[in-house]
């Protein structure tokens, strides 16, 4: 019984290893980077916002580059507490384009978070069409 059951946590312990996936240069590029339909300024106020509405806090910034980058706390008292960091490169992709690329690390390392990828492209994504929703006429009064 005692074997059994030091097998079942051994077990349950190793199933919470995370093992990295391995990406081609092409899905790691699919993966990372989204175009939008927007001005380079526009992109850019979309993605600090997206950045400080995930608990983000941005440690430098450059809109004349198309750079930023930020990190949170992420982890919670069981596996404790490590900074995770992203850095976006914006850049100008033709006319009335833009074309964002998230790179994340973790504890110093390139590490590819898709989750926080994707969090942040969705919240990109959801900025920049408020931002460009037409207004509605309002109602006379």
């Amino acid at each position: 019984m005692g074997r059994f059951l030091a097998a079942v946590l051994a077990a349950a312990f190793l199933c919470g290893c995370q093992v990295d996936q391995k990406y081609s240069q092409t899905e790691l590029s699919a993966l990372q980077t989204r175009e939008y339909t927007a001005t380079l300024d526009a992109t850019f106020d979309a993605v600090v916002n997206a950045l400080f509405d995930s608990g983000y806090v941005i440690r430098s910034s450059d809109k004349r580059g198309g750079f930023v980058s930020a990190s949170r706390v992420q982890g919670d008292a069981w596996s404790g507490y490590h900074a995770g960091m992203v850095q976006v490169k914006i850049e100008g992709a033709g006319a009335g384009r833009t074309s964002v690329r998230i790179s994340t690390t973790d504890g110093g390392q390139q590490h590819v978070n898709k989750e926080q990828i994707d969090e942040l492209l969705n919240l990109i994504d959801r900025r920049l069409l408020t931002s460009s929703a037409p207004v509605a006429a309002g109602r006379g009064r």
